[in-house]
């Protein structure tokens, strides 16, 4: 996206009256007035049309239904971006916001069935999708989000009574599909990440990501596999298998969840056979002290264990690529932790924040940060043999390493950072 303004009175060429055109076309299905209005603009303003003999399809046109709509939803998005970037700044920011909703929209659109689109499209009949200024704006949308998120619990439901493929270790692709657009949201419009060093992350073969923790609840794992999925410069949408708390695995509903995501139990055994496959692993070596840190100690990073991450790259010769996550340790300000509260739910940590548990559920939304992740230069270990994983002096070595890269880069970017929001 560009970031400079565009003056639609400076330069009225031929190629921007055709994308508007093509933007329109959204409405073709659920307003049609627009679609006259624009071609009595476009007489107006004194275009002359050129013979037709064969009208061409446009490329949205080609594919299914449900690809087909979802290419012009994103149309829309790109057009709201764009009158955004021409707007004082409280419309530009919820432009912004409406941009990224659109596009949530469209990419669930992706594997939604022809009756299901027609369903989106008789909601949005009458709605202006460019106008997010408009109150039936936001009516329309929050009926399709809705209706979106009843359908993916009605597919869940119906995958329990039937069948379905894993992984060994439960990662189901399909659930996968699912939550993407939910966490593309999530990372392009609520935290808008900005991600770099991803040329560093290898395209195929194992690799070991060691990122520092924090945030209360594990979203900066969700965040780094994001960044890979989109950003990776192969874009061959690359799945990270984070290993996180094994006190998860004893949840009835967070468990099996987190296992169909891909997420695996942080023992080192797991890490080892993840490794041998080729896997891209991701680890947060702080544990419960980074992820239930107090809000006063926020990146400073607290000590990495005993080096059991350092030890499986070493055993299977995997490069060691430190991870820095700036932003998340202000989602949820953690004030306290209230151990009674903890021992009595058997939770490792019950943090207490300006909104949790004081306003109940609301007080789980995460306050819109502004995130960077960055991907360090990686440390080779496949000039250690094997047996150095048995070598304290070594396994402290590279861990501490690992460490004063991940904090010096945290530094910088915090010096770098003008704002939190």
């Amino acid at each position: 996206m560009n970031d400079e303004p565009v003056d639609p009175q400076a330069t009225p060429k031929e190629p921007r009256r055709s994308r508007r055109r093509r933007v329109q076309t959204v409405t073709v299905e659920t307003e049609q007035g627009p679609l006259q209005a624009a071609t009595d603009d476009s007489a107006e303003a004194g275009a002359v049309d050129p013979p037709q003999p064969t009208p061409q399809p446009l490329e949205w046109d080609e594919p299914t239904p449900a690809r087909r709509t979802s290419e012009q939803f994103f149309e829309v998005e790109v057009d709201i971006r764009q009158q955004s970037d021409q707007q004082p700044s409280p419309q530009a920011a919820l432009g912004h916001f409406a941009a990224g909703v659109i596009r949530l929209i469209g990419e669930n659109l992706q594997r939604m069935t022809q009756a299901q689109i027609e369903r989106v499209n008789s909601m949005l009949q009458g709605v202006d999708l460019r106008d997010y200024l408009d109150p039936d704006f936001w009516k329309g949308i929050g009926m399709v989000l809705r209706y979106q998120i009843d359908e993916q619990v009605n597919f869940i439901q119906r995958r329990l009574r039937g069948e379905y493929s894993t992984d060994p270790f439960g990662m189901d692709r399909e659930i996968i599909e699912i939550a993407r657009p939910f966490l593309t949201f999530m990372y392009t419009t609520w935290w808008r990440v900005t991600a770099t060093g991803l040329e560093h992350v290898p395209a195929q073969g194992r690799a070991l990501l060691v990122a520092n923790h924090s945030g209360v609840l594990p979203w900066d794992g969700a965040m780094i596999a994001t960044a890979v999925v989109h950003e990776h410069p192969a874009q061959n949408e690359r799945i990270v298998r984070s290993l996180h708390l094994h006190w998860f695995t004893t949840l009835p509903v967070i468990a099996p969840t987190l296992a169909a995501l891909g997420q695996v139990p942080g023992i080192p055994e797991n890490a080892i056979r993840l490794l041998e496959q080729d896997e891209l692993v991701c680890v947060f070596p702080e544990g419960l002290k980074g992820v239930g840190k107090l809000f006063k100690d926020r990146y400073k990073l607290a000590r990495f264990g005993r080096g059991g991450f350092v030890q499986a790259a070493l055993r299977t010769q995997a490069p060691i690529i430190p991870v820095a996550v700036v932003g998340a340790e202000e989602i949820y300000p953690m004030l306290a932790n209230a151990e009674g509260v903890a021992k009595l739910f058997g939770f490792p940590y019950f943090p207490l924040t300006p909104f949790f548990p004081w306003f109940g559920l609301l007080g789980v939304i995460p306050l819109p940060t502004r995130w960077s992740i960055t991907f360090c230069p990686p440390i080779a270990t496949d000039s250690y043999e094997p047996e150095a994983a048995d070598d304290p002096i070594t396994v402290l070595a590279l861990t501490e390493q690992v460490r004063e890269i991940i904090q010096e880069t945290i530094n910088q970017k915090l010096a770098e950072r003008t704002s939190v929001f």
